[in-house]
């Protein structure tokens, strides 16, 4: 009683403490993969910045509306809806926010992320369509001017997507938690934003003008600052379809990498020398364990028979008259 008494719980029972420990490590591997999807939407807006500062560009006003808001907002509510999985692991989630697997898991993400930016412009800079449609402006006061160029197109096509795609990264249950699909609020998230990203990337549109991506005067949207047509030479910023595609097939290998890296290879590791140190240590409980019995049996006395004891050790017995 004394063991359960600091929890509560409609069934009176000690096996909820094990059930107490089973919600308490989900909850502790959904608050660092929250921390972790937060933290790589800080580095995501850092070298976006750089990036921006570099070409003097910016995004749009909905482009950073989604950036900082919708799909941050909701998706970082929505990650630690994952439910605790049935079994108890055989060890415990890290609670250390800058231990070895929490900083491999985001570092490894950040440099994979950063890695597709990179590919997506040295992709674009290859083009031959783009040698003469470069942004060149060099006034950034007009933040309503800057944002119609490629080269804001594809920054905010591919970092927009690294965000989401933290999200996927981070919603894996591993031990603690149940399977990503269980999740239902952040698949549906996930896939309602993936294809709205998908759609605008390969279809020009009025909701690709949304975004001011791949968008003529025609389709220019009417947002918060009126119908603004389209600011570069061009009055375009529709990009040839092979180039869409490409993007694309650059951000789902993006994905797949992420995915596929932190998966196999950090918690991959995690899981197998964690699984050594277990078996080291039970090895050595059972040698440890095995010595004391040794040493038990090499000291203790061997009892003696009552013929063999002296008349002081021997315990007398009442009799019914002394009684």
């Amino acid at each position: 009683a004394s063991i359960v008494a600091p929890f509560t719980s409609l069934e009176k029972d000690i096996v909820s403490v094990v059930e107490v420990i089973r919600e308490g490590r989900c909850a502790l591997a959904n608050a660092l993969s929250s921390y972790k999807f937060i933290i790589m939407y800080g580095q995501i807006g850092t070298y976006n910045q750089l990036i921006a500062a570099y070409f003097r560009i910016t995004f749009t006003e909905w482009g950073w509306v989604f950036a900082d808001g919708v799909w941050t907002i909701t998706l970082s509510f929505a990650l630690p809806l994952s439910r605790a999985l049935k079994k108890l692991a055989a060890s415990r989630p890290t609670a250390s926010v800058l231990g070895l697997h929490t900083l491999s898991s985001a570092l490894s993400v950040l440099v994979f992320n950063f890695l597709f930016v990179v590919i997506a412009f040295v992709a674009l800079s290859h083009q031959e369509w783009y040698q003469c449609r470069k942004w060149t402006g060099t006034d950034v006061s007009n933040l309503l001017v800057i944002g119609d160029n490629y080269e804001t197109e594809v920054l905010w096509l591919v970092t927009g997507w690294q965000i989401v795609n933290s999200a996927i990264v981070w919603n894996f249950g591993y031990e603690f938690r149940k399977a990503w699909i269980f999740n239902y609020t952040i698949v549906a998230l996930v896939s309602g934003y993936a294809a709205i990203h998908f759609y605008i990337t390969l279809v020009p549109s009025e909701l690709s003008c949304f975004f001011r991506v791949n968008c003529v005067n025609e389709n220019a949207f009417d947002g918060v600052f009126g119908v603004l047509p389209i600011q570069n030479d061009f009055n375009t910023t529709v990009m040839p379809e092979h180039f869409r595609y490409a993007l694309v097939v650059i951000m789902i290998a993006n994905t797949l990498t992420t995915v596929m890296w932190d998966y196999l290879v950090v918690n991959g590791l995690r899981r197998y020398f964690g699984s050594k140190r277990r078996t080291r240590e039970r090895e050595l409980r059972a040698k440890y364990d095995g010595q004391t019995m040794i040493q038990k049996d090499i000291t203790k006395e061997p009892i003696k028979e009552e013929e063999d004891l002296t008349e002081t050790e021997k315990i007398p017995v009442p009799s019914i008259q002394n009684v």
